[in-house]
């Protein structure tokens, strides 16, 4: 912990220069320092719920009357301080569903199966049927069984997410290429004085006109401005092919858990099974999950910045035959 805040101190103390460098770098230092902050991995859950079981044994066919706690008291009063979700019977047997701190242990004659939190007590045997359901349950599968891959793959959404909003708020028709520019350019006219610059069309006007630039000045400040819009782009294209390979080393980890725990006799521990193989799955489909709509905002935008880069090459084309035929002369700015 004492590590984490003297990280988190040194990224604020070069917030300045993360800054200068990159408008991205300071959300992603912050980001990684909460992360770093945590200090732990996300736990795997190790909880069956009670829903998750009479669901089950709906679908086996079983059928469940509820009994009143009142008539057998004698199975409600089995774990001091715990009460039992409900006393069910199946056919002519009663049985207790208790859900209890995994790893507690009760004393008592009374015959019993369990999984993990849910325990069973029943005063005759418990029928072979319940207690196959109840065995054969596991956790649902949730985010938290991507183990350590969770960081890296949340990372990559995050930065997926934001770099997406961002740009298409940044390539907004409005900022690149009014219409008003285009109107004025399809009409012949050049650009009016009280143009401002507020996008990047109207900042290439005023280099043009304004400063009177030369023709490879003018295109180079094009140049300079698709470069802008251009900003982040990169980064969707790198999670396109990276979260995938995450996913896929997710896969590769998970597995060799699992073969790695497989005893050369005896049987084999199903949680360990079961939590092998939900990594190995799981971070394969959150790679794909994440990287799919990634592609897919990435080609919009890719065709977006097309069209504006042909809207703007278009508009300095027009620029320099207007400065090589007539210098800009003052009686054409109105």
């Amino acid at each position: 912990m004492l590590k984490s805040i003297k990280l988190l101190s040194g990224l604020l103390m070069f917030k300045s220069k993360l800054s200068r460098a990159s408008p991205f770098a300071p959300i992603l230092a912050v980001f990684f320092a909460l992360v770093f902050l945590t200090s732990c991995l996300p736990d795997r859950p190790n909880r069956i719920s009670a829903e998750d079981f009479f669901q089950a044994l709906e679908e086996q066919g079983v059928t469940l009357s509820r009994v009143s706690i009142e008539q057998l008291s004698n199975l409600q009063n089995i774990v001091p301080e715990y009460a039992p979700l409900g006393i069910y019977q199946t056919d002519e047997d009663v049985w207790a569903l208790f859900d209890l701190p995994n790893g507690k242990s009760v004393k008592t004659e009374l015959f019993s199966a369990s999984n993990l939190n849910l325990i069973i007590f029943s005063e005759n045997e418990i029928p072979k049927k319940v207690s196959d359901v109840l065995v054969g349950l596991s956790p649902r599968i949730g985010y938290e069984q991507l183990g350590i891959f969770a960081y890296p793959l949340c990372t990559c959404l995050l930065i997926a997410i934001f770099i997406t909003l961002e740009r298409l708020f940044s390539l907004r028709r409005g900022v690149t290429f009014p219409r008003k520019v285009e109107k004025a350019l399809l009409q012949g006219e050049f650009p009016d004085k009280k143009w401002k610059r507020g996008s990047a069309a109207e900042r290439i006007v005023h280099v043009a006109v304004q400063e009177k630039a030369s023709e490879d000045t003018i295109r180079a400040y094009a140049r300079l401005e698709m470069s802008f819009m251009e900003r982040g782009m990169f980064l969707l294209e790198v999670i396109v092919a990276g979260a995938p390979l995450i996913g896929l080393l997710g896969t590769v980890t998970g597995l060799v858990e699992v073969f790695s725990n497989i005893p050369s006799v005896g049987t084999v521990d199903k949680t360990l099974f079961s939590e092998g193989i939900s990594l190995a799955l799981l971070t394969t489909m959150a790679g794909l999950t994440i990287a799919l709509p990634t592609l897919l905002f990435n080609a919009y935008l890719q065709r977006v910045l097309d069209k504006r880069a042909a809207s703007l090459d278009w508009l300095t084309s027009r620029l320099i035959e207007a400065v090589d035929r007539k210098g800009i002369p003052p009686e054409i700015i109105r």
